[in-house]
């Protein structure tokens, strides 16, 4: 969606600081590579060291790094989750997808990818996007394993549920013909709690409405039938009824399951802010109601003053 005709905007799923480190560091080894050899020492350009942390959503943080005097760039990634989803797919997701990228991982991180900068096996686009898409090609690997056994006609037999975060939990529901994902919920904010309860509910009725080829939401505070029994979060539960011919594009589908939350959270921050402006328009309307309103009074006396037609004053004698 792209923000038109009241539509609601989708953050990107990419990290811009990583893309950055990653193409700006690929690039300048080409450079670095393909200049003049005669030129002076002081004129060539240099690979210099790198390191650099920091966060994601879903409570992750990246590691970019580049030893000085070498040209091997890595990057780690850690997950709060990664220990209970890496079962899931994520292994043979891995493998199939980074094959030769994967390199030992670095202690504190779950995951490092690594590549020769000076002599890359692909194109800078192509080992931009696959680094840039670590995250969420991790996240979505439990989605994709169900996705694929359900378009064989062989549903997983049983229900998989990980803490995407502290306060959201997914839980993946196989069946013949589809499957669920449903998602807890929770919000420390008492407003947060109030804006996005209507949020919610407005997103079933509108999704309804106008989605075409979405899956269909539904929005609880009670635990729906899937996984009757589990504890409430603060907010409640959204599930979302994935059929067969939503999974055609499977990477796109799971990628938004899996960036829900951001986005509620995006939106969310976005409506406060459009209220504080409507309020803060409204308090100055009514200051001007009341500056209107006052009454003219002249000198010490506090005297009402009066005035003709065409502003003159009448001043007793």
């Amino acid at each position: 969606m792209d923000g038109k005709d009241g539509a609601m905007i989708l953050i990107p799923r990419t990290n811009q600081i990583l893309e950055f480190a990653v193409k700006s560091q690929l690039t300048l080894a080409q450079e670095v590579k393909s200049q003049d050899p005669n030129l002076d020492a002081k004129e060539k350009k240099k690979l210099s060291a790198l390191s650099m942390t920091f966060n994601e959503f879903e409570q992750g943080s990246y590691k970019v790094s580049m030893e000085k005097g070498k040209s091997i760039l890595k990057v780690s990634l850690s997950l709060s989750c990664y220990g209970e989803i890496e079962p899931q797919g994520v292994k043979e997701m891995l493998q199939e997808k980074y094959g030769d990228f994967i390199t030992d991982t670095e202690k504190g991180y779950d995951v490092t990818l690594a590549v020769d900068v000076m002599n890359p096996s692909k194109p800078i686009e192509t080992i931009t996007n696959l680094f840039i898409g670590l995250k969420e090609a991790v996240l979505t690997a439990p989605l994709i394993k169900y996705f694929k056994a359900c378009m064989k006609g062989e549903p997983e037999s049983s229900t998989f549920s990980f803490n995407l975060r502290s306060d959201t939990k997914f839980y993946i529901c196989p069946a013949k013909d589809r499957v669920t994902v449903v998602i807890r919920l929770s919000l420390d904010d008492p407003v947060d709690l109030q804006v996005a309860e209507i949020f919610l509910k407005d997103y079933k009725e509108v999704q309804r409405r106008k989605a075409g080829g979405a899956p269909p939401a539904l929005f609880s505070l009670n635990a729906p039938e899937e996984i009757s029994g589990e504890q409430k979060g603060s907010l409640g539960f959204i599930s979302f009824a994935v059929q067969k011919r939503q999974m055609k594009d499977m990477q796109k589908t799971a990628a938004a399951l899996i960036n829900f939350r951001s986005f509620l959270h995006y939106h969310l921050k976005c409506s406060k802010s459009f209220f504080h402006s409507r309020m803060r328009k409204k308090v100055k309307e009514f200051l001007m109601i009341l500056n209107r309103a006052k009454t003219d009074y002249e000198g010490d006396t506090k005297k009402k003053t009066k005035k003709t037609a065409s502003g003159r004053v009448f001043k007793k004698s």
